[in-house]
Formats: structure tokens, sequence, C-alpha cells
């Protein structure tokens, strides 16, 4: 299966209809205690708040709006009841929307079991400044997309599509058009280790980047907000490109770990040291324009800021881990078509010293405590997985909020109906859970062609490339269902195991091709991370952090040669390869102040 494919189109925003208008939730002034989920953009068109508040209502989300002229006023909330979705019993999000201190309707986020405009009713409001509330209820969830008034008697809420469509709506609070935000040597897409490293190491060889992230931290699933420690050892090579990367990995013990020991600020403090980087955080892709074969622009839209902006740029890599980029400029892929590995969702739990409760829903798995492995050193680990047989695009908000319903109802069982005495002298009275990832780390999702897609069987042959740099040292590791615990939940696993297949040596590693970060058919595309030219065999041992990361530096110094040279990323392969491996022996720490000084080092044999 794949999904729709989007070239973004000069945007024709029509005339507006004074009397109606659109309210984008992430865009709430005050957010109080709810979250800006991004995570779901390409399946329901749309950045949302979610009130992630493990059980305990989180605070308000207020903001001011402009009603244009009295009138009666038609309201709808985009929202959706989540745990229905799942066949769970509905309702676990609720939330109220009121508007001067007055409720509108009923509880929402309880009725349909997909997003939908859900009508609060009608209410007559004055012209001028109205303040509105989102009002949680449950702390399990709820989430809002949009809010839309209306005096229009003939006003109908649109469907919605992908976000390219939303932006085109005839209606006051669409995103509007900001100028261009400029034309880059390189954009990055993507802020993890990929991103970082690309990002940095281009802009250290004189390149001028753009690096977007489509949230407000750095570091993907090495973030604070996923919390998986960066694995993949840094054996002895040639080329010393574990050096960048051992600037922003993180210090973490365990995973999950406290947030501090993911250092989300170090991350961004060395970037912003990047006299050559533009940092766009809170910024989300969503499409290409292309020219010819290759990629011209793309579209992003300033989550906070409602406005969409174009950048431009000579060169592009794809560090979404999804293949976004590649696969909406066409790029040659591969999914497969089931028995992926999945997304997790860890979460942590601690002793209080004081009585805490935790509620019991009629929505939750009436787990036992066998149903589930007890979590260890009071968290739950990686293997807390599902979404093996899911979309891994379109139906990834399901995989998620199905990590969410079960790591709640394995909490209840553990709090409300375990075993207590032989795990905990007060009986989990004052344990509380403390942090669950809203946000998921996802495995598997699809991979972009290169000029060569690594077998698993070359890396256990040790098969030699001439283009061979970054050393992967993670074992070939691969997920499936547990099957000691399929027995609650037979058709939606929930917890995972590892094969660990033999033939990569931890402490030598086995190098990968150049030839697997560059798109075979989209002549300007890079690609960084899970989505790069494997197949599932070498995805499971390519896929780890700080190898990820060296794959960013790699191809954040040969984007720069490209650059000086105007050529393409596979030219550096068949025209430049010497040049290339020379700047890969280059230092972390090693700069170019600008691409002309990059071009004066070459010798001049190769510079012509």
């Amino acid at each position: 299966m794949t999904f729709p494919r989007i070239l973004v189109t000069p945007l024709l925003i029509g005339a507006t209809q004074a009397a109606s208008l659109l309210i984008e939730a992430e865009q709430f002034a005050d957010k109080g205690g709810w979250k800006v989920d991004t995570q779901f953009i390409e399946s329901m068109g749309s950045p949302y708040l979610i009130a992630h508040g493990m059980g305990s209502p989180v605070a308000d989300a207020s903001t001011t709006v402009q009603v244009p002229e009295d009138g009666d006023y038609r309201i709808w909330v985009r929202t959706i009841d989540w745990s229905e979705r799942l066949d769970r019993a509905g309702g676990a999000g609720r939330f109220t929307l009121s508007i001067d201190g007055q409720t509108l309707g009923e509880t929402l986020g309880k009725a349909a079991p997909q997003w939908t405009w859900e009508s609060v009713g009608t209410t007559p409001l004055k012209a001028g400044s109205r303040t509105l509330k989102l009002h949680d209820q449950s702390g399990f969830n709820g989430r809002v997309d949009a809010i839309l008034l209306s005096n229009d008697p003939d006003f109908t809420p649109p469907g919605v599509g992908s976000l390219a469509e939303r932006t085109k709506w005839s209606i006051d609070g669409v995103p509007t058009m900001a100028d261009e935000l400029g034309d880059f040597d390189l954009v990055v897409v993507g802020g993890g280790y990929g991103g970082l490293g690309s990002a940095i190491s281009a802009a250290r060889m004189g390149a001028r980047v753009a690096l977007i992230q489509n949230r407000k931290v750095l570091g993907g699933n090495g973030s604070s907000e996923v919390r998986v420690w960066a694995k993949g050892n840094f054996p002895p090579n040639q080329y010393p490109l574990a050096d960048i990367v051992k600037e922003f990995t993180d210090s973490a013990k365990a995973s999950p770990a406290p947030a501090e020991q993911f250092e989300d600020a170090k991350k961004t403090e060395i970037v912003r040291a990047e006299k050559n980087i533009t940092l766009l955080l809170g910024h989300h892709a969503y499409g290409v324009e292309k020219e010819g074969d290759q990629i011209k622009s793309i579209k992003v839209l300033d989550i906070e800021g409602g406005r969409v902006s174009r950048i431009s740029g000579k060169l592009f890599v794809d560090c979404t881990g999804h293949g976004f980029i590649g696969d909406w400029a066409g790029a040659d892929k591969t999914m497969a078509e089931g028995g992926r590995m999945g997304m997790s969702n860890m979460w942590m739990w601690e002793n209080t010293g004081q009585t805490v409760a935790f509620p019991e829903e009629d929505w939750m798995v009436p787990f036992k405590e066998s149903d589930f492995p007890y979590p260890r050193r009071n968290h739950a680990e990686w293997f807390w997985e599902s979404g093996y047989d899911r979309h891994p695009i379109l139906e990834l908000e399901q995989t998620r909020d199905w990590n969410l319903a079960v790591s709640y109802s394995a909490w209840n069982a553990i709090k409300n109906h375990g075993a207590h005495a032989k795990r905990d002298p007060h009986g989990h009275q004052q344990a509380k859970m403390t942090w669950l990832a809203y946000i998921g780390g996802t495995r598997e999702t699809q991979q972009l062609l290169g000029d060569v897609i690594l077998t698993g069987d070359e890396i256990v042959a040790k098969d030699e490339f001439p283009d061979a740099c970054v050393r992967v040292t993670w074992s070939i590791d691969l997920h499936v269902p547990q099957e000691q615990y399929l027995k609650a939940t037979p058709d939606r696993p929930f917890i995972s195991r590892a094969i660990h297949g033999k033939g990569v040596d931890r402490n030598v590693g086995y190098p990968i091709p150049y030839r697997c970060f560059y798109s075979r058919n989209i002549p300007n595309l890079f690609m960084v991370g899970r989505n790069i030219s494997v197949d599932r065999r070498a995805l499971g041992t390519t896929r780890v952090m700080n190898t990820i990361g060296m794959m960013g530096v790699v191809v954040g110094r040969a984007a720069a040669l490209a650059t000086v040279h105007d050529c393409t990323p596979r030219d550096i392969y068949q025209k430049h390869l010497d040049e290339v491996k020379q700047l890969w022996l280059l230092p972390g720490k090693h700069r170019f102040e600008s691409l002309d000084e990059l071009r004066d080092s070459l010798q001049p044999s190769a510079a012509e």
C-alpha cells in the first residue's frame, strides 16, 4: 500500500466568508497542560492539541479570537473518540469547550471513532474579542484539531484531506503564505541524529544549511520526548565520522531515563552555534515542488504561527525516517506489506511517598499482571511495541493510541489489582506514573532506493564496496510479537521480542557504502536514517542512532562537495570519490568559513 504523493502548487485562497472563522488548536496562545502533536499530519491532515495527563486532567488551554460580527453562531470541534476507534468503550479523552466562560454543548471526545467535525450547537455571540477554553475532563489524551464558528446558515464544515488541501479552504484563519525563507545549499528535513549529523557537518564545510524539525526539540528518538538511548558503537575507522556525533549524543543511563539525561538543550546549543545553519524548529514540511526530475523547493508550515513558507535548495536530505520527502518527490521506494517492526511508547513510574490514586475506566483492557512484563527498575522499556501489521503511516495514530491504551491498562492492573506484597510494601498506593511518551518511536516505514540496496546477506558475508564509509556495529536486530503475551490481546500484540542475528562484529563493524545514501532517480536527494537504501535484514543493524548520526556526517560533507562542483550526489561517487574521502578524513571540529575556502583547499586537478 502507498499513501498519496503531495506535489505542492501555488496556494489558491479564495475570498473569505466574513462570518466564518477557523481556529487552529495548536495556535492557542495559552496551551495550559495540552501538548502539540505533529506525528500524524500525513494521515489526518493537521497538527493538534492533546491532553496528555496520564489520568489526571491537564490545565485548560485558552485563546482569544475576534468574532467578526454579531450573530447566532454554529460551532464545531474537529476531534475523535480514540478509544472507540480501538474497539474499547468510548470516551477515554473527554473534554469541553467554553466561550467567555459558558460551556457549549455536551462533553466532547466520546462520539465518532474517526476524526470528524463534532457539533456543539448554536450560541449568540457579539462581535469583538471572545475567549475560548478547552477543559480536559479525563487526562486520557483528549484531542482537538480545530474549532469552526459560522453564522452563515448555508455553511458546512469542509472535508479534511491533506494539509496541502487544507491551506486552500476559503475560511478566515486558514494558514497564509509567508515570504520565501531563502535559498540554501542543503535543506535537511528532520532533526533526529541523522539530521543533526547532516546539518552540522555540511555547515562546517561552508555550506548554507536549513534544518527543519516539526517539534520544538532536536534528537528525534534520542530526545526527552521519546527517550531511546543512542546505540551503535564507534569502532576504529579510517574516517573520524564519530567526532561530530559524540558532541551531541546523549548521556542516558537507561532507556527510558529522566528527561535531563537526553540533553535536549545541548543539541540545540550546538546547532545554534553554527552560523551557516538556519534552524526552523516547530516547522512541518508537507510537500515538494519539482523542476524536471529534481526537487526545487519544499513548503513548510509554521505550526504555531499559522504561516506557510517556501524553502528552496540545491540539495535535500530526507531525514524524516518515514521517507516523506522522497515519497512526495516520486523517489523509487519499497515497503514491506506486513510484519514490520513497530512503534514503541515507553513509560516510567516512581513511589512518591504519599498516596496517589489512578482512575480505572471502562475502556481499559482488563489485564492481569501475568499479561505483560512487570516494568523492572520502574520503567517500561522498548518492548512495549505494537503496529506490526498496521500501515506505518495511514494507521500510525491507531498504533500510538493502542500503545497508550495498553500502558494505561497495565498500570491499572499493577496499581489497582496487582500482587502488591511481593513487589511494593506500600501496595503501590504511593506509586505514580510519572512519564509516558505520547510521541512514539517508530522503527520501520519504507526504504528509499539508491544505487546500492545493501542486504543483510552482504553484511554477514562482509562484502566490500569502494565507497564504504559508516561502520555498523549493532546486530541484525528484528522485532516480532512476543508469543508469551498474545493471549490477552491476540489481534493486537503489544509486547515484542528481538531476534538478534549473527555476523556483525560490534568491535569492528561493517562499512555501509555511500551509494545507499542518495536516491537513484531523484538526482538531488540524499537520505539519512532508517529510510536509507537497505533491505529489511540490513535495516535491523543500520537503524540505531549513533550509526545514523555518522551517516549524516558522511552526507553533509558529500553535499558540500557537490555544491562546490555543482554536481549530483551520484557524481560524487562517480567523479569525486577520492575528494569526498579526503573530507571524511577531516576531524569533526575542522571547518571552512565558506564553500570558496573549501574549493580552494582542493587539489587544483580535482577542483577543475
